[in-house]
Parts: structure tokens; sequence; C-alpha cells
């Protein structure tokens, strides 16, 4: 039985590869839809909302982060506009 599920296992590792390869847009676009979808059902609309900006939030900071770009400058810039 042992022997049947590392088939498997294989064959899905092999599966997922492939179509990270050929197919990458379209595996991050179906994975984010899921996940979202389950989020929606789980924690409701504005739940989610707020966890999806706080994550793309944490995204900017950290690509900003990863460039070496001074954070405190662009903060400054963003909120004190006016």
């Amino acid at each position: 039985m042992r022997g049947f599920w590392l088939k498997i296992e294989e064959k899905i590792s092999q599966s997922l590869v492939w179509a990270l390869d050929n197919h990458p847009g379209k595996l991050l676009g179906t994975s984010i839809g899921f996940i979202l979808g389950l989020l929606f059902v789980t924690l409701g609309f504005w739940r989610t909302l707020v966890l999806v900006l706080c994550a793309v939030i944490g995204f900017v900071l950290g690509k900003r982060q990863d460039e070496h770009k001074d954070l405190s400058a662009w903060v400054e810039k963003t909120f004190n506009k006016y």
C-alpha cells in the first residue's frame, strides 16, 4: 500500500512542477482565487478585505526593504502630501 501512495505523491509532484514551468500565472491566479474564496466563506467579505489589505501593505513594505529603498522617506512622502 505504501508504494501506491509514493506513486501518487510522485505524480502530484511532477504535475505541480510541470504547471509551475508551463503555466505559472494560471497556477498563481487559481491558487489566489481559491484561497480568497475560502476566506470569503469562512471570514466574510469585510474581514477578508482587511486581511488582503494588510497582506498587500506588508508585501509593498517588504519589497521596498528587499530593494534597499528608504522606508521612512517613502512613508513621509506618501502620508505627508498636504
